[in-house]
């Protein structure tokens, strides 16, 4: 029909690629949209914002032994603190047996001692003192990833980072809200932080997840509404 033709030209002409009128037809019916957060609502390219200390080692080491394990990875967390690292201007020490430790972080053993770079929620009870834990709250309740950087064990500092948002994010997402069509954004940043930039934005959210809990909430979300 012509009312496809003319559709599917016009989504083409605003950068949108619309795979025939079928999925054009289903498009319509959708009532949910999932996000993923970095890279979609976000810029994609986080910058590290807070270094902090413990038990008296400087910033630059503690950046240092962070890169060094971050070292080979392409992810945009993992690009961040190594940039900043880089900033010092200083050789980045080898990282031995790196292993990606899912849901948790990354881990390599630097001059001898286990350097292992976790989300906050994964350490166990106690492991962080009082003021630690209190000021990773402070950094998740303002939109930023913590990160907790412990050398055997002990941890000897926080890191936080924070994405830019998309400048057109805003508009969009209040776009859809206006065609009735609600947002979701599925991410696997903290609860605090992922509430933080979802309040901002104008959006559901579930934080905390896995690659195989996105697909998962995907089709939850496919169970109650048409979901894209």
């Amino acid at each position: 029909p012509a009312a496809i033709t003319s559709g599917l030209a016009a989504a083409t002409r605003r950068g949108a690629l619309i795979k025939g009128g079928a999925a054009l037809e289903q498009l319509g019916q959708v009532q949910t949209i999932a996000f993923d957060k970095t890279g979609t609502l976000t810029e994609g390219k986080p910058t590290v914002t807070d270094v902090l200390p413990l038990n008296g080692i400087s910033e630059q080491s503690l950046l240092i032994l962070a890169a060094a394990v971050e070292a080979g990875s392409h992810h945009p967390l993992a690009q961040a603190i190594i940039n900043r690292a880089e900033q010092y201007g200083a050789p980045l020490p080898p990282a031995q047996n790196r292993r990606a430790l899912a849901g948790v972080g990354v881990e390599g053993i630097v001059d001898g001692k286990t350097v292992l770079i976790s989300t906050p929620a994964k350490l166990a009870a106690g492991l962080l003192n009082q003021q630690g834990a209190n000021q990773v709250e402070r950094l998740e309740n303002a939109g930023k990833t913590a990160v907790v950087v412990l050398e055997d064990g002990v941890p000897i500092g926080l890191l936080a980072l924070r994405d830019t948002l998309r400048s057109d994010a805003k508009q969009a997402i209040a776009e859809l809200n206006a065609l009735g069509i609600n947002g979701v954004m599925l991410t696997g940043d903290n609860p605090r932080a992922a509430a933080a930039i979802a309040a901002e934005l104008g959006l559901d959210y579930r934080a905390g997840l896995l690659p195989e809990d996105k697909v998962r909430a995907v089709t939850e979300l496919s169970e109650l509404r048409p979901t894209a």
